[in-house]
C-alpha cells in the first residue's frame, strides 16, 4: 500500500512540474523588445543602457529562439562599450521548474534565468564567461 502511494504522490508531483513549464512556455512565447540592458562586470561595477535597440521571438512550439539586441553603454566615462546578444536560429528548452532556459547557439550554450514573465514583461540574465560580465536584459512583449 505504501508503494502505491509513493507512486502516485510522484505521478501528480511529475504532472504538476509539466504543468509549470507548459505555463511558462506560454507566458513567454511572442516578441520581445528589449527596454533596459544591466551589465555587471567582474569587479563588481554595473553599468545600465536604457536606450538599447533589439527584439526577440521566441517560439515554444517550436523550440526556437531568433533575435538580436544591441546596447552600449560607458565604463566609468571613458570609453563606449557596444555589445550585442545574438541568437539566429536557436533552439532552447526550458528545465522542470520553468525558471531556466538552456539557449543552444551554433558555437556555445547559454543558461539563463528566467528573472520575470508575466504577460507584457519578460526578464533574461545570462553570465558570459568569455568577458566575465553578468547580463540582464528587461524585454516588453512587442
Amino acid at each position: 500500500m505504501r508503494k502505491i502511494a509513493y507512486i502516485f504522490t510522484a505521478f501528480i508531483f511529475m504532472l504538476s512540474s509539466c504543468n509549470k513549464q507548459k505555463a511558462q512556455l506560454k507566458r513567454i512565447d511572442g516578441n520581445w523588445r528589449v527596454e533596459l540592458a544591466r551589465i555587471s562586470i567582474g569587479e563588481g561595477f554595473t553599468f545600465y543602457d536604457s536606450l538599447p535597440f533589439g527584439q526577440i521571438s521566441i517560439s515554444s512550439d517550436l523550440g526556437k529562439i531568433n533575435g538580436r539586441l544591441d546596447f552600449d553603454y560607458s565604463e566609468f566615462g571613458l570609453s563606449q562599450v557596444q555589445d550585442s546578444f545574438v541568437t539566429k536560429n536557436a533552439t532552447f528548452t526550458l528545465n522542470e521548474k520553468g525558471d531556466r532556459m538552456k539557449v543552444f547557439r551554433e558555437y556555445d550554450t547559454i543558461d539563463m534565468r528566467i528573472l520575470l514573465s508575466s504577460k507584457e514583461s519578460l526578464e533574461l540574465e545570462y553570465y558570459d564567461y568569455q568577458q566575465y560580465r553578468l547580463r540582464r536584459f528587461a524585454l516588453r512583449r512587442d
